[in-house]
């Protein structure tokens, strides 16, 4: 299940995912690298097993007091225990994480752990701050009990609906009431948006916030009891279960809940009007990490903007107009994360230095922008930490403050520029974000759970504003309010006299200002929705070091977007009395879920002194495929036996990083019978393993004959038999996500034969005389020493049909020795330009040849039997038969289209049906595109006897390619210029566009 921050960016927090696949059959496709050697060792508590690193131990022993708690929590809310220990794999940080092999995809930077399906695995990264690892330990042990109960009650927890698996995750781990979950109800209800309780299901409703809503209703309205109540039940479709079991009709369900959302309401005190400079009309839906120029006339942000990915971009702060693309992720495969959910750059004081935390090729770095952009960037690689988040330069410019991750952990690091050292400023297990340098260099602004925490009974509070003193580092709060709701994004004003923040102590994020002599505080914005990035805690406030001029982040309609604030208009903000406005409404009587929130020690083991032992790697059944038993209907047992089983069962380690896997495929016909066992070891960067099996293979037709008598028809059929017995070692070295070169080594022994099928059927009533099979002795068995290298790279960036922009090449070459001589050698050049948004120009050339003294035995499976995939209009059946005509009385297919060296040119234009429209990479609910292309390709084929052949084939066409459930669809009008017989066809295929 994808726990996800926004709607639009799969962002924060968790994921359900599928069991894991083998990626070492990977044409092309990014590369998991593992840039750290992170040796586990296993942490036992009452309920679970830790896996963990020593770096994270301090931490790891936190969190599994806190994981404790969860269990005691859900037990007694939902009256139920786990079947089995829970297994917990804790990462240090994100870019740790993204190297789990627990999973075999990838893991974006929107993911903040997952819960996968094998065997309920939680997988997490620890958050900068506890009380959010709090919150994702408790999102994803909701997920282990759901699935857990599903299986003991026969139900498929994964074909519940999003809005109401990982809704409930958040009702549970977060309570009732939520400000961020209420900042999404008020601005849908304001602008007409909320969702029925059919509706729900849509994915146009993000199911985190709207799911936690409809929970959180649910809960308030028939009592905490409901949950496990709708959990259990069996009743086909979540729909008609909510009007079983609470006895209101689906119309009622809605209207009582949406009543139930308070209406926003303005401050009328507060008069300011911001302006708005980059909204949805400029493209994307989420621009975010607003960072304004000293001078206040430009702005750097975060958006995708151009829907490829988060780039870095620099923009006009009066009109919001586009100067630049400053970093684009897409376009540089360096780019890992630009950070956009925790982190903002920042300006230095002379606005010609920009300065933006990333991930670059696998390590947390500083990347230093010129403005002015004459010089080129650079990149900072600081390998001894997690994570580099929200980097401010000292005023003289030759410093740069930032909190970043170590073992678990968020703290204040200095990096000095001339010498390239690095201080750490805070060391202790509260959450240190956002620093900001005062204009005198003495202070640094941060936000801190340290006011509000205690970590003896993990009972966490929301961050507030610390003030640290560079020479004593003396910590102090900036306000003494006592009242409830966070505090975030400090930036100074250009004096260094007041500290601006972004607080919701009233349930809704605005901006304040406080007088640091006097301490008075101002509210600056009254917005009805609120000021917010991301999530929560994301920065979403910048102040010009110079003008004092405020940018910052507003979500309305839906939408992330940047408003700017002239200084004068801050500072003549009417005062908040109090400090800060607190909420008015009287809380009603706890349930049951907020009871046990409430109570910090249920649950709570007193101390961390748990076991630990090294980690067992050990290999365990991972899974068991369901056996798969098929007939065949017809077809004489051409293609087989009449019956035909599978069976496979796979191994691996609890990490994931070996993989055993097993496959046995048996049937009524000796053809049937095939076996492989394939090992990988995914641990380091080096990837290697073996393959080894028996797989039989036949060219069904390879040769046919007809000859036509009187009274009597007689047919023939003869099959090309393959017998395959291989073993290899195969090793792959990650260099990159986009770079890699795989090796592999072995030997194989394949055997021949012919199966000749003889039919004669009575000419007059066309019934069938005779049916008689033989097989024959074939080519004499070839033995064979295989080698194989390949050089791979991939950055194209990936639409929902095919690739729209970048590259693709791999470079194959595999000599092989022994009964037979040759090698087979493979370039394919794949580039995708957008001349034109949202057109994509995408070109292949790509040459594939058998070299070597017996390049041309018969005995070698032809490289290529058919040409449909990549020259549309050429299948092999229709082309043979052509080729042959349709009155012969015999016709070799395997020696009509197949050959042992070919050259392909493929050139394509393709776009978005919808985007055609707006003029943007919009594809619409159903992914279409639309293609014109035209194809080439030159067939060397071997004769014995006679010289080599060469053929020619090209097409053009049109056609469009949809996305249709994960499968894509090809249908195009086709013009072949080489075939016997001339003119439009129709070409369907199943695949993605090269």
């Amino acid at each position: 299940m994808v726990r996800c921050a926004s709607v639009f960016v799969c962002l924060a927090t968790t994921t359900l995912l599928l069991g894991p696949a083998s990626a070492d059959a990977q044409y092309f496709g990014r590369n998991k690298v593992q840039n750290a050697r992170l040796e586990f060792r296993t942490l036992r508590t009452e309920h679970f097993d830790i896996y963990y690193y020593p770096e994270e131990e301090r931490v790891t022993r936190q969190a599994a007091r806190m994981a404790e708690r969860w269990y005691a929590r859900y037990s007694e809310l939902l009256d139920d225990t786990l079947t089995q220990r829970q297994v917990i794999v804790l990462y240090s940080s994100h870019p740790d994480f993204t190297q789990t092999n627990v999973s075999a995809g990838a893991v974006s930077e929107g993911t903040g752990g997952f819960t996968e399906r094998l065997k309920s695995r939680i997988v997490l990264p620890f958050s900068p701050g506890l009380g959010e690892t709090d919150h994702v330990i408790g999102h994803e042990l909701v997920h282990a009990f759901q699935i857990d109960i599903g299986k003991r009650t026969h139900q498929n927890t994964f074909g519940l609906p999003l809005w109401f698996i990982e809704g409930m995750a958040e009702y549970l781990s977060l309570g009732p009431s939520n400000a961020f979950t209420d900042m999404w109800l008020r601005d849908a209800k304001l602008h007409h948006r909320l969702p029925t309780v059919d509706q729900l299901d849509n994915p146009r409703y993000f199911p985190y916030r709207y799911g936690h809503a409809f929970w959180s209703y649910l809960g308030q309205r028939f009592g905490d009891e409901i949950v496990g109540q709708l959990l259990r039940s069996k009743t086909h479709g979540v729909v008609a279960r909510l009007e079983e079991v609470t006895g209101l009709t689906r119309d009622e369900l809605t209207r009582d809940w949406h009543k139930s959302i308070p209406t926003a309401e303005g401050d009328p005190d507060v008069i300011v009007t911001p302006r708005a400079i980059v909204t949805s009309a400029d493209g994307g839906r989420v621009h975010v990490a607003p960072a304004i120029s000293p001078d206040g006339r430009q702005i750097m942000f975060i958006s995708e903007r151009d829907r490829l990915s988060l780039d870095l971009f620099m923009a006009d702060a009066s009109s919001g107009a586009i100067i630049r693309k400053v970093i684009s992720t897409a376009a540089d495969p360096h780019f890992d994360s630009l950070q956009y959910i925790q982190s903002a750059g920042a300006w230095d004081a002379t606005g010609q230095r920009f300065v933006v935390a990333a991930v670059i090729d696998g390590a947390p770095s500083l990347a230093i922008v010129d403005t002015t952009g004459t010089s080129p960037r650079r990149d900072i690689r600081l390998r001894d930490l997690g994570e580099i988040f929200n980097p401010s330069w000292s005023p003289d410019g030759k410093h740069i403050v930032f909190s970043a991750m170590k073992g678990g952990l968020s703290d204040l690091f200095v990096y000095t520029i001339a010498d390239g050292t690095l201080a750490q400023l805070t060391d202790d297990e509260f959450a240190d974000l956002h620093p900001a340098w005062s204009p005198d260099g003495k202070t640094i602004a941060f936000a801190s759970d340290r006011f509000t925490t205690s970590l003896d009974d993990l009972r966490f509070g929301p961050v507030r504003i610390a003030l640290l003193d560079v020479a004593t580092k003396i910590v102090r709060p900036l306000t003494a309010t006592t009242n409830g709701g966070k505090q975030i994004s400090p930036q100074w004003s250009p004096a260094g006299e007041a500290v601006y923040y972004v607080a919701d102590a009233d349930g809704v994020s605005n901006i304040y200002r406080v007088d640091l002599p006097s301490g008075d505080i101002r509210r600056v914005t009254a917005e009805s929705s609120g000021v917010s990035g991301i999530t929560a805690t994301s920065p979403a406030l910048a102040v010009a070091s110079a003008s004092g001029k405020l940018a910052f982040n507003a979500y309305r309609d839906g939408r992330y977007e940047i408003h700017t604030l002239e200084q004068a208009s801050a500072e003549s903000a009417p005062m908040v009395t109090t400090g800060v406005a607190t909420r008015i409404e009287s809380p009603g009587p706890l349930g049951k879920l907020a009871q046990l929130l409430s109570n910090a020690h249920i649950g709570l083991p007193t101390d961390s002194g748990f076991l630990t032992s090294k980690y067992d790697s050990r290999l365990r059944v991972e899974s068991i495929a369901d056996p798969y038993i098929g007939a065949a209907v017809g077809g004489g047992g051409l293609m087989g036996g009449a019956l035909r089983a599978n069976f496979g069962i796979s191994f691996g380690d609890m990490l994931g990083d070996r993989q055993l896997q097993t496959m046995l495929r048996v049937g009524t016909n000796k053809d049937d019978l095939a076996a492989q066992v394939a090992y990988v070891n995914q641990k380091r960067r080096l990837n290697w393993g073996f393959v080894g099996g028996f797989v039989p293979a036949r060219f069904i037709g390879a040769r046919r004959s007809i000859d036509r008598g009187d009274t009597l028809v007689t047919q023939e059929s003869a099959n090309l038999r393959y017998t395959h017995e291989f073993a290899s070692l195969t090793a792959r070295y990650n260099v990159s996500r986009a770079t890699r070169f795989e090796f592999r080594g072995g030997a194989r022994r394949t055997g021949y034969g012919w199966q000749t099928v003889t039919r004669v059927i009575d000419a007059t009533s066309r019934k069938l005389v005779s049916n008689v099979s033989r097989d024959l002795p074939g080519a004499p068995v070839v033995y064979l020493a295989e080698m194989e290298a390949a050089y791979v790279r991939d950055t194209a960036v990936l639409g929902p049909t095919s690739p729209i922009l970048g590259h693709r090449i791999r470079l194959d070459v595999e000599p092989a020795l022994g009964g037979l001589m040759f090698a087979d050698v493979r370039l394919d050049a794949r580039r995708y330009f957008m001349p034109v948004r949202p057109v994509t120009f995408a070109m292949r050339l790509e040459h594939t040849g058998r070299y070597g003294p017996d390049a041309r035995d018969g005995r070698l499976t032809p490289l290529l039997l058919g040409l449909q995939t990549l020259v549309r209009g050429y299948d092999l059946s229709t082309f043979a038969a052509e080729r042959c005509g349709h009155t012969a009385t015999s016709c070799s297919m395997v020696d009509e289209l197949s050959g042992n060296r070919f050259a392909v040119m493929n050139l394509e234009f393709r776009a978005p049906l919808l985007g055609l429209l707006t003029g943007n990479l919009d594809y619409g609910p159903t992914p279409i595109e639309g293609l014109v292309f035209a194809d080439g390709a030159m067939l060397w084929t071997p004769h014995a006897n006679a010289p080599l052949e060469r053929d020619r084939f090209s097409s053009v066409g049109v056609g469009a390619r949809a996305n249709l459930g994960g499968f894509v669809l090809e249908l195009a009008g086709v013009r072949p210029f080489d075939k016997p017989r001339n003119g439009w066809t129709v070409s369907f295929l199943i695949r993605p566009g090269f």
